[in-house]
């Protein structure tokens, strides 16, 4: 059940420390589905056939050219941009190597796969990756058969954004491979 909370009431912002700290000691299980933006623990929904799908075909396209750069693909994994109050789970993220101690950090392409959180996605969860320095941010939309590309990240918001049909295809700047859009869907 969705908890609104009136806008004028003042709230607490948990902190990516206290979401840490809730999961040691087990208050947040490793499987709960949520994740931490701006301050505040966000249920994420369970994945549908058509998300898990696109998530499988991209994942399969992009790891190999990535690892053979000497990079990594997070996929749904917590992505740490740097600020105290955020600790995003994108469905897929280009990263460099970093050490088994800590998240996933630099992202160099964070992709999201729209069911049910279109609207988040390309509203606050853009921001937040704009903020965080995410050179390229992809919101692919099973329902809608499109893919909205986000790129130059300038003052917290992307200053190119494009929408590509499932028809076209996409080349995303940290890896030189060529996606098909109709791959995915």
């Amino acid at each position: 059940m969705p908890v609104q909370v009136d806008p004028l009431m003042p709230v607490h912002p948990l902190t990516v420390t206290d979401v840490s700290q809730m999961v040691e000691a087990s208050i947040l299980g490793k499987d709960d589905r949520v994740e931490l933006l701006d301050g505040v623990l966000v249920e994420m929904n369970p994945p549908g056939p058509a998300h898990s799908y696109a998530l499988r075909e991209l994942t399969a396209i992009v790891t190999p050219v990535a690892v053979a750069r000497g990079l990594r693909v997070a996929v749904q994994d917590s992505l740490d941009l740097g600020t105290p109050i955020s600790l995003p789970q994108p469905d897929l993220a280009v990263v460099p190597m970093t050490s088994p101690d800590r998240h996933a950090s630099d992202a160099l392409l964070v992709v999201e796969i729209a069911r049910s959180s279109r609207r988040l996605d390309l509203g606050r969860k853009a921001a937040i990756y704009a903020e965080g320095g995410v050179p390229e941010y992809w919101v692919l939309d099973v329902e809608r058969r499109e893919l909205v590309v986000h790129r130059k990240p300038v003052g917290g918001r992307y200053t190119s954004i494009l929408t590509l049909a499932e028809h076209e295809t996409v080349t995303p700047a940290a890896v030189d491979v060529t996606v098909r859009l109709a791959a995915l869907l």
